[in-house]
């Protein structure tokens, strides 16, 4: 049987930061597939208002995806922060090219904010637990990575099919500041991908058998809650 749909972004350069590994992350992640049973599919996202408003929907409608990852650069991170919340609001910042977002709201008509319901306190707690700085965050800024969370949060509560959807933030590396080498990086995303194909199999699994003790596992992993 084949996987699911996994589509992985990241974003190119934007003022300040001429080179943004998150573009670097998403491809070599996608690239690797060690251990995996589907193909994920990398994307690099401009940071373009314009652009990616354009983009994204024509993205998603051709790939369909069943779990969404995107990472971006947060200069002032000291680990992987696992973002929660998406907000229907956007501030007059410049794009790459200079551009200003063309309105303060991302949908005229959406509600002020989306929640995922992948366990984000979860997630950092297995990254710490394997040596990863990571904590949970309930705002993803108000910049382009909030922006793109916040469509894919309203594209995926109108899919039928329960649709798995997180926004990463990650530090800059050690040769920029950070924390983490390139390899720390991977490491921690590696781990993400997984621990996401693990959460949208053990809700499919609940979806399609009733619940007993072989199901123990994938009980678990669906009792966590956010706080």
């Amino acid at each position: 049987m084949a996987g699911p749909r996994v589509l992985i972004t990241g974003f190119g350069p934007f003022p300040g930061v001429p080179d943004n590994p998150s573009a670097w992350l998403a491809e070599t992640l996608a690239a690797e597939k060690r251990g995996l049973d589907c193909e994920p599919q990398a994307q690099v996202l401009p940071t373009e208002w314009d652009t990616v408003a354009a983009l994204i929907p024509h993205l998603y409608e051709a790939l369909q995806p069943q779990i969404m990852i995107h990472f971006g650069l947060c200069r002032s991170a000291q680990g992987f922060r696992i973002e929660r919340s998406a907000h229907n609001c956007v501030f007059a910042r410049a794009d790459i090219r200079g551009a200003l977002p063309r309105t303060r709201t991302i949908l005229p008509e959406g509600p002020d904010r989306f929640d995922t319901d992948f366990p984000t306190t979860g997630l950092a707690a297995h990254l710490r637990a394997r040596g990863l700085a990571a904590s949970h965050s309930h705002s993803a800024g108000r910049y382009l990575c909030n922006f793109l969370y916040y469509r894919s949060l309203e594209w995926a509560s109108r899919q039928e099919r329960p649709t798995v959807a997180l926004f990463v933030h990650i530090p800059p590396v050690v040769s920029h500041g950070g924390p983490f080498s390139e390899a720390e990086l991977l490491r921690g995303a590696h781990e993400t991908l997984h621990f996401a194909l693990d959460f949208a199999g053990a809700r499919q699994n609940a979806r399609q058998v009733p619940a007993g003790p072989v199901h123990a596992a994938s009980e678990a992993m669906l009792s966590m809650k956010d706080a």
